[in-house]
């Protein structure tokens, strides 16, 4: 084999390997959704005390434990809004499902977008203002006296509710 030969194969060798790499990431996104399985189901996040709830609203921040790399963080998931209704507890998303702006309490026992000025009973119903739907609900069960809510996301902007 002489110089020019060597100096050939050795540039076919680089093509190669440059063309695999740029192939590589379009291949992956290809297969990964074959091997990716079901869903994963929304996290169940510990928020407060079953003998913390009372009838006026509190808010809870859902902080989920995300494993990221070698440690483990506490991810910022939203928040909700508790409070006891006929007896039994309910959580409403904070997030608005107009376009998404943190919803606060109202003082008459309601609640209001600051945003575009939507507003909402105290059990998360419609009232008045441009938001599309009333405020978002979240599962909740209580464990040896603690109280879990489903970490989930409802689209915005739409009559219909539709997790993300």
């Amino acid at each position: 084999m002489n110089r020019r030969e060597a100096l050939g194969a050795l540039a076919t060798g680089a093509g190669v390997a440059a063309a695999g790499a740029a192939v590589w990431p379009l291949a992956a996104a290809l297969v990964e959704p074959v091997g990716a399985g079901p869903p994963q189901q929304a996290p169940w996040v510990d928020v407060a005390a079953e003998k913390e709830i009372t009838e006026a609203p509190m808010k809870a921040s859902l902080r989920v434990a995300v494993r990221d790399g070698f440690f483990t963080i506490l991810e910022e998931m939203g928040a909700v809004w508790l409070r006891k209704s006929d007896g039994r507890i309910v959580a409403l998303s904070v997030t608005c499902p107009h376009l998404g702006c943190g919803i606060g309490v109202d003082g008459k026992s309601g609640f209001v977008c600051p945003c575009h000025d939507s507003r909402f009973g105290g059990d998360g119903s419609y009232i008045r203002g441009p938001s599309p739907r009333p405020m978002d609900p979240l599962p909740v069960r209580v464990e040896e006296g603690r109280l879990l809510v489903q970490a989930l996301r409802f689209a915005t902007g739409t009559k219909v509710r539709r997790a993300t």
